[in-house]
């Protein structure tokens, strides 16, 4: 008798404990989607970046080979 009201207490424990885990779960999703939106805009920039730099190498040869007798 008393094994089946220990089983009675615990079970409201069960659906709050699912609720809690799902919540951390969700937290973690939504930390994750935002980092992956920075690490996104972070890339975005870099390849910018490279281009820019690309661009100003190629410029700096053609005006190097130019100079040069």
């Amino acid at each position: 008798m008393a094994h089946t009201e220990q089983r009675t207490d615990a079970a409201p424990e069960v659906p709050f404990a699912l609720e809690a885990k799902n919540h951390q779960l969700q937290t973690l999703v939504g930390e994750l989607l935002a980092t992956n939106q920075e690490l996104r805009f972070k890339v975005a920039q870099l390849e910018l970046r490279l281009e820019s730099a690309e661009h100003s190498l190629t410029h700096a040869c053609a005006m190097g080979a130019a100079l040069l007798p």
